[in-house]
């Protein structure tokens, strides 16, 4: 009887150390649009605003150790913004293929969409190191034949496709910050975070809902988010947020190769989901 107890809290123990250690949580951090969102303007006192943002979204990266994704729009690099982005490389950031123009799959040929896909991947080539990455612009894979058709594209040209479980929404969060005047920007920043942060946090609950019901014991995420005014404020705070809920921050590398893919999102919808909208409808008017 004794030996039947202690055999039973023998496996007991086993289960339990078995399940703490199953329950991994790991996420990427992904960041489209370098060199920034809305670039290709050639006016020099934006291109200076952006290059300070983008240099601080580095400059969180390398604070945090950060080991960060990053897609290049290749036809909106602006002049004296190729020395940012080879600083990038050179800090041990991997830059992806976003295509030459960010067009949807859905609205352009294949044949056209590949094009610039190769356009872009000659203007990047020097950014390029180790495998080639490729992120679809608005996540948009298509379907049917012209999806085929890219994703055979990719395949054939070396390109790993970089999948997204933990969709941001930021473009929505900074357009409202950037309607603000910018005088008054700081003192709403407070607000704008804490809804942001709360709507990611809650987008990534879901994604772990969704790994779960698929039956994986691990939460391995892929968050998205853009090189934009938003972020260079904010992107200590989402770090900050995951490492206090108990996830490492590792490589996109890492996701990918951990063993089952991470289950991926649904392209942006036009809808807003309603905790999005109830988020974005308490921001400030611009004034």
């Amino acid at each position: 009887m004794l030996k039947n107890y202690s055999q039973f809290l023998l496996g007991l123990v086993c289960f339990s150390c078995s399940t703490l250690f199953a329950q991994v949580r790991e996420i990427a951090i992904t960041i489209d649009d370098l060199p920034f969102v809305g670039s290709t303007h050639n006016d020099p006192g934006r291109i200076r605003r952006e290059n300070e943002r983008l240099t601080k979204i580095l400059d969180t990266l390398n604070q945090y150790k950060v080991p960060a994704a990053c897609f290049v729009i290749a036809g909106t690099i602006e002049k004296d913004q190729w020395q940012l982005l080879e600083k990038f490389r050179n800090d041990g950031y991997l830059l992806g293929n976003h295509t030459y123009s960010h067009r949807s799959l859905n609205s352009v040929t294949a044949q056209q969409y590949t094009q610039d896909i190769e356009r872009a991947d000659k203007v990047l080539a020097p950014l390029l190191v180790g495998n080639k990455y490729f992120r679809y612009p608005y996540l948009a894979e298509s379907q049917g034949e012209k999806k085929q058709q890219v994703y055979d594209f990719l395949t054939a040209h070396g390109y790993v496709i970089a999948p997204v479980t933990v969709d941001s929404k930021d473009f929505q969060f900074n357009a409202q910050f950037l309607a603000i005047h910018w005088r008054n920007r700081q003192q709403n920043l407070p607000s704008f975070k804490k809804r942001y942060l709360t709507f990611i946090w809650n987008q990534t609950l879901k994604a772990e809902a969704r790994a779960k019901k698929r039956g994986d014991a691990d939460s391995r995420q892929i968050l998205l988010i853009h090189a934009n005014l938003l972020n260079s404020l904010v992107l200590k705070d989402i770090i900050e947020m995951y490492q206090k809920n108990g996830y490492k921050i590792v490589s996109l590398e890492e996701i990918l190769s951990a063993g089952s893919l991470p289950v991926e999102v649904e392209p942006k919808a036009i809808l807003l989901s309603p905790l999005l909208k109830s988020l974005l409808e308490k921001s400030p008017s611009a004034d």
